[in-house]
């Protein structure tokens, strides 16, 4: 992928995000205080622009109090305020930044909801000095926001997921999941034996929890085939996860596909894990190939970075969704 300066990069992203919601009339970047670091509006009108970017200006000042109030320091939070026949959104990823929506009333909340979520965390990588993020929205974010009618869960309660991670050897299993729970990466390599297991909690919703249990399952096809049933077991969803610079790991998705259809018999959401997307140089599996893929056996598919973090929240999210949904 083509380099692009932050500043570039950031409006690219702004206009992606204005591309996939019909009814979003300004959105603005700022930094914790208020400050706007970058802004775009629909309006092809300059005079119209300004008028809306300054009107989200004017509502960041009357709001960033509110905010500091009510989210503190926290790093991450989601607020939909409607003021007037528009609806106002706040949402931040990090420490860096609130992405400041404006909308019309038709726009849906899980529409501004998972739109919101992504594209705050693109900007929290960007602004981290990370310049290799795409700016591009993966189709799985698309798919996301059309669940449940564009309603947020409303079901109350606590819920617990088993999510299971396969895919072959060093393909980067125990990365992605310590990058969603810890936020973390390591780059020293220790192959997972057998299973490790993770937890994290999840709020879908300030009335619905999900209990994340995600079991990190040992790529050595061989030796570990007469356990891995056990491990399977009980599973609502699954990852098959390939490494994007070794192309044996493509090859390798049906394998597995298989092995988890033998003691899971039913259908549960499965998502292709393009892992390792940030070594560009490197990449011989194509985003097209995951795709024609993922097509094939009626899986989704995403591609990520453990390295940095990139799309890694968004796959997660994705299947938390798909649970609740089912249920």
């Amino acid at each position: 992928m083509e380099k692009l300066p932050s500043a570039s990069l950031l409006k690219e992203i702004l206009v992606n995000y204005f591309r996939e919601i019909e009814g979003i009339l300004g959105v603005a970047i700022c930094d914790r205080n208020g400050f706007i670091i970058a802004s775009e509006s629909k309006q092809e009108n300059e005079e119209e622009s300004d008028e809306i970017i300054g009107a989200l200006s004017a509502m960041l000042d009357s709001y960033i109090d509110r905010i500091k109030t009510e989210f503190g320091t926290s790093n991450s939070f989601f607020n939909i305020t409607e003021t007037g026949n528009k609806k106002l959104v706040f949402c931040s990823m990090g420490p860096n930044s609130i992405l400041t929506t404006v909308a019309e009333q038709t726009t849906t909340d899980i529409e501004l909801k998972v739109y919101s979520e992504h594209i705050a965390s693109k900007v929290e990588l960007v602004l981290s000095t990370n310049e290799d993020v795409s700016p591009k929205i993966p189709e799985i974010i698309k798919a996301l926001s059309k669940t449940r009618g564009g309603q947020l869960p409303n079901m109350t309660g606590e819920y617990s997921n088993k999510l299971i991670l396969c895919g072959d050897n060093q393909v980067g299993k125990t990365s992605l999941i310590r990058r969603y729970v810890e936020n973390k990466f390591e780059r020293d390599y220790i192959s997972t034996l057998g299973v490790q297991i993770s937890k994290k909690i999840v709020f879908l919703s300030e009335k619905t929890k999900l209990n994340f249990i995600i079991w990190d399952i040992g790529g050595q096809v061989q030796q570990m085939a007469p356990y891995r049933a056990k491990f399977y077991n009980g599973a609502n969803a699954a990852f098959i996860v390939v490494d994007r610079t070794r192309q044996g790991t493509l090859n390798s998705i049906e394998k597995w596909y298989q092995d988890i259809k033998k003691s899971v018999p039913r259908n549960i959401p499965i998502v292709i894990v393009g892992n390792k997307s940030d070594l560009v140089d490197e990449i011989v599996i194509s985003e097209e190939e995951l795709k024609e893929v993922a097509i094939q056996f009626g899986f989704h598919y995403i591609v990520t970075s453990a390295l940095t973090g990139e799309n890694c929240n968004d796959a997660f999210l994705y299947i938390a969704y798909r649970v609740i949904e089912s249920l």
